[in-house]
């Protein structure tokens, strides 16, 4: 599907946004955690574990946006006399109370701000019906900090982090035991196959360059590859050229032309009749400026040659300073994720955030804010609105992400990949998309 950025945009906040809250807090001078606490009956202890990306300082800053720990509702006993059931297994096809765990290092500012896009989803999500008992904990980085709070994650819908690679095959296994949906939001490094409610958000670079590839070679069949080689030997960008020359097999090699090599070289590379797409072994800025500098050089010298770069999504960091350099060489970004700041929907995010929590989004490529935004939105809407059938049926969600969509399929089994849709098999995202930097100064998805 391609998308151009020409759409009038939809805005998921109403403009009571602020006013409707609820469970939450706005600290006014002169109010310490005591005195909030004691104006919702609640303790200090249960105020400060349902706020732990808030310092713990006696006085409480103002205009900070507290949560309001909800009373535990009394349950229900069964007495002696009554008769042992079994009640019959219910599938719930929404879920109007939620219940949901929070696991991230909160000495981690970019963990802070995910939480709090993860809040302004979480209201979103209230607004629609659904009921969200939050529950959020500091588990830092380590195993030996995990361990204790395991014993606290009884009865939750989903499980959102933790952060950490330690901590996370002790989390997974607790869940699995729980039959708890346990969200992976960042890069974990591992593989978590025999955890088939995990979801791992952050989609694979086999996978993401994988997809790239094959998209490559089905939409543009009769183009001249060219790979670029660095020099530089450790670097993940090979992934990228790698796949392309093994998919390249049947057709032949693509060819091959070095960074530092001469005018003659880059002539000697390219095909003065055919479209020329060059991709280069190496994701790094240093590497990505000085082919742009040689590429530049090569056009002044031969206009009739039809060059067109494809890069990696740390290249999105550098659109504010190379930006007309993307739009003149026809730039492809592969990238799971995109954040178009000069979308008016986005700028209303961003303004929305700042009067929230007094401060602006953090200007990092992806921005944590957002990635929680669409995370909370997708998970908890998702998981309210189709309750136990999430599972099967989340295809059938309508997503309006600020920066990541969602795509999960069951993880490939690495043994036999015809098993990829066992229900043993853990998800994780497979969404791919490209950012195209158009000659016309303009900015389309292709996905």
């Amino acid at each position: 599907m391609l998308l151009l950025l020409l759409l009038c945009p939809v805005f998921l906040f109403g403009q009571d946004m602020l006013s409707t809250l609820d469970d939450m807090h706005f600290v006014v001078k002169g109010e310490t955690w005591e005195s909030v606490a004691a104006s919702h009956g609640i303790s200090v202890p249960e105020l400060q574990a349902a706020n732990p990306d808030v310092k713990k300082g006696k006085k409480l800053k103002k205009g900070t946006l507290l949560i309001i720990p909800k009373k535990p509702q009394p349950v229900a006993t069964v007495t002696a006399e009554e008769p042992e059931t079994s009640d019959p297994v219910v599938i719930r096809t929404s879920i109007s109370d939620l219940k949901v765990g929070v696991l991230l290092p909160f000495s981690d500012k970019n963990m802070v701000e995910f939480y709090r896009g993860l809040l302004m989803a979480a209201d979103s999500v209230r607004r629609s019906g659904v009921n969200l008992d939050i529950h959020a904990w500091d588990c830092g980085n380590t195993a030996s900090q995990i361990e204790p709070l395991l014993s606290k994650i009884v009865g939750f819908d989903v499980i959102i982090g933790p952060a950490s690679a330690t901590q996370i095959p002790a989390v997974a296994e607790h869940c699995r035991e729980q039959g708890t949906r346990l969200v992976l939001p960042f890069p974990t490094g591992q593989v978590l196959q025999d955890y088939p409610l995990v979801y791992d958000v952050a989609v694979p670079n086999a996978i993401v360059f994988d997809a790239a590839v094959k998209k490559l070679m089905r939409y543009y069949a009769d183009t001249n590859f060219v790979v670029v080689r660095s020099g530089n030997t450790d670097n993940r960008g090979k992934v990228l050229t790698e796949t392309l020359t093994r998919n390249l097999a049947q057709k032949g090699s693509p060819r091959v032309l070095e960074l530092e090599g001469d005018d003659f070289a880059y002539e000697t590379a390219f095909n003065q009749f055919r479209d020329n797409m060059i991709l280069i072994d190496d994701s790094s800025v240093r590497s990505l400026n000085i082919l742009l500098s040689r590429l530049k050089d090569f056009r002044r010298g031969h206009s009739e040659y039809r060059l067109t770069l494809v890069g990696y999504p740390e290249w999105q960091d550098e659109t504010g300073r190379l930006l007309d350099d993307f739009f003149a060489l026809n730039t492809y970004i592969i990238s799971p994720y995109y954040y178009n700041v000069l979308d008016e929907r986005t700028k209303q995010f961003q303004r929305a955030y700042e009067k929230l929590f007094r401060v602006p989004v953090a200007q990092n490529n992806p921005r944590f804010a957002a990635l929680g935004f669409d995370l909370g939105t997708y998970f908890l809407g998702g998981i309210g609105s189709l309750g136990d059938t999430f599972e099967q049926m989340q295809g059938s969600l309508r997503q309006e992400p600020y920066q990541h969509r969602f795509q999960f399929e069951r993880s490939a089994s690495q043994t036999d990949s015809s098993s990829s849709r066992a229900p043993g098999l853990s998800f994780s995202n497979h969404f791919v998309q490209f950012i195209h930097f158009m000659p016309e100064n303009k900015v389309e998805l292709i996905r």
